[in-house]
């Protein structure tokens, strides 16, 4: 009995030790994008938009993580240009209409803020509105 302790020990120290250590597989988390430029139909394909506490929160429809960084969609009739921090839009937000009109507006926190400013086609500002917080100030 003493023999096949001192031989099966080890090896079950072994077992237990090379069963602890990381996963090399291949399921380790992908790294995710910072920048996506892609057509309307693959952003349908690739995000979901979720709501939150009246914002909406842009998720990777694959591994749920909301998204960070630069994401520009070409649709047949819009081509948009936005930003976003933790699924929330940040920063500049720029929407083209294929007539050459287009819209600047500013986000913070998945809220509009700051100006938007609405361009016609010939670029000559047509009206602009104020936002704080979400909330329209003039």
């Amino acid at each position: 009995m003493r023999e096949f302790c001192t031989r099966l020990l080890p090896l079950s120290c072994i077992s237990l030790l090379l069963s602890c250590g990381e996963d090399l597989t291949d399921e380790s988390p992908r790294e995710l994008p910072t920048e996506w430029i892609g057509k309307e139909e693959d952003f349908q394909k690739e995000f979901i938009v979720e709501p939150d506490d009246n914002i909406s929160i842009l998720l990777h429809r694959e591994s749920a993580a909301p998204f960070a960084g630069k994401l520009e969609r070409n649709g047949s009739k819009l081509n948009t240009i936005q930003t976003f921090n933790d699924g929330r839009l940040n920063g500049k937000s720029i929407k083209k209409s294929k007539d050459g009109s287009w819209v600047e507006a500013n986000y913070l926190d998945g809220r509009l803020h700051g100006d938007m400013i609405f361009y016609g086609k010939n670029g000559k500002v047509r009206s602009i509105l104020r936002y704080e917080q979400g909330v329209l100030t003039k």
